[in-house]
């Protein structure tokens, strides 16, 4: 490394250690200095040659890990790289908050964007939600800390607070409506050893735990807003000295082999598992969340699908009384590719129901001319990872919560198998529905507070 960007990076590294308030930019909760000084730091850890040889580790384990499902199309590989790039750039994000000595607020498994002159990579991997932000909190079972937060005039429609051991298979959560806030919408989070005292916004660290995952859910990109937050550590065992470039270099690199390895240590094993453990083009009972990073009150299920040009698959969703779902499509390396220009997912805001209140999706290479088209961006085969968040009981309800699936089927048969109700678009429409789209999701990197919309009061 040379001396400017060894310069650079120091000064990059205080900057990520001092004890700042952390205020938002511009009213932009994700836009805090910790942030934007992790994402600088990460451009440059990814680019130091140890990481760039685990990366090509990385690339020949995943692809003989997929072929071990079927032959990998060219049109799979042309994603490849940048699947492995993201979850390279995730690690190097992850790393910069891992040490609970020193703990951040980082937000990861982000798409590509461009915001206060740093063209920021992706950082997506195992089916990342677009409706979601991921913040990740190191924790020492022996410490206390403090998280300070501030909700704003739109809330999420969902959130939680999930307490992970370190194979991140959940302890404990706390939702969103279990958060106690002021009338300006602030609240704190005490977590230590103690159990809770009956005072709310109490978690309890058990000697497993390990970080403490927030989610963050928009259905309404265009209104709702995530929540701000910051953390302390204000007791606990004498600390290490911090950590600098270099260590978050080898945890990178160690990080992303780790990735490479095979179940049940790899993620993407893991899942790749689950979304093929029944034939193509089904959709398996619901499972419950909990383990493997997935969240505890959610219902999910994982599948695989393939299409032709002129095909479709009609997914019929219960939302059994969810105040969230969502319809995503992935590539074969369990990644979104472009959300922002494509409806490649629609949650429950952003479709039309029907008139019995289920949602009826249809997955497709080309536009089927009806509102509720999940766009594939071009991709034959891939995965699809439905999702019920909010659901009326814990552990959640089976109850109505489901799905069905009729196809493939022409696209010139779609009529006689889609709901009577169902709403069809033109292409001035369409387009007008992906404008919207895309001034929508501006918001969540933009540079400049949007007051109309729900930045701050």
């Amino acid at each position: 490394m040379n001396k400017s960007i060894k310069t650079l990076a120091t000064a990059l590294f205080l900057l990520s250690v001092q004890a700042y308030a952390d205020d938002d930019f511009d009213g932009n909760p994700l836009a805090t200095i910790q942030q934007l000084t992790a994402e600088k730091n990460a451009i440059l850890i990814v680019a130091s040659p140890v990481v760039v040889a685990a990366k090509q580790t990385l690339y020949n384990n995943w692809l003989a890990l997929a072929q071990t499902v079927g032959p990998v199309s060219q049109e799979q590989l042309n994603y490849f790289q940048e699947a492995v790039n993201e979850q390279a750039f995730a690690t190097a994000l992850g790393v910069q908050a891992a040490d609970p000595n020193y703990p951040q607020v980082i937000s990861l498994l982000a798409a590509p964007h461009d915001w206060y002159g740093i063209n920021v990579p992706g950082s997506r991997d195992v089916f990342d939600n677009p409706d979601t932000t991921y913040r990740r909190i190191p924790i020492d079972p022996n410490a206390s800390y403090v998280i300070t937060g501030k909700r704003h005039r739109e809330v999420p429609i969902d959130e939680n607070y999930s307490l992970w051991d370190a194979r991140s298979n959940t302890i404990s959560n706390l939702t969103g409506d279990e958060l106690v806030t002021e009338a300006d919408g602030s609240f704190t989070i005490t977590l230590d050893q103690n159990p809770a005292t009956g005072n709310g916004n109490h978690i309890q660290l058990t000697a497993n735990a390990a970080s403490l995952f927030v989610r963050n859910t928009v259905n309404d990109w265009g209104k709702q807003t995530f929540t701000s937050l910051s953390v302390s550590r204000v007791a606990g065992p004498p600390i290490s000295a911090p950590k600098g470039l270099n260590d978050w270099v080898n945890a990178t690199a160690a990080g992303v082999t780790n990735a490479a390895n095979p179940y049940p240590n790899s993620a993407l094993a893991i899942f790749q598992t689950r979304a093929n453990a029944q034939p193509v083009n089904t959709i398996p009972p619901i499972t419950h969340g909990g383990t493997n990073g997935t969240l505890s009150s959610q219902a999910q299920e994982y599948s695989a699908w393939s299409l032709e040009d002129d095909e479709a698959l009609v997914v019929t969703v219960n939302p059994g009384g969810a105040k969230y779902l969502t319809a995503p499509v992935y590539d074969q390396w369990q990644i979104t590719t472009d959300y922002i220009n494509h409806t490649q997912s629609l949650n429950n805001a952003q479709a039309k129901p029907n008139a019995d209140g289920a949602y009826t999706f249809v997955i497709a290479i080309n536009d089927p001319g009806v509102y509720n088209w999940i766009d594939t961006d071009g991709l034959h085969e891939g995965y699809l990872n439905l999702r019920w968040q909010g659901l009326p009981s814990e552990p959640p309800a089976t109850g109505d919560v489901g799905a069905t699936v009729t196809g493939p089927v022409k696209l010139s048969d779609l009529p006689s198998v889609l709901p009577t109700d169902t709403v069809y678009v033109t292409k001035h429409e369409r387009n007008k529905q992906l404008e919207i789209r895309k001034e929508e999701y501006a918001r969540r990197y933009a540079t400049i507070p949007d007051q109309d919309h729900g930045f701050g009061y």
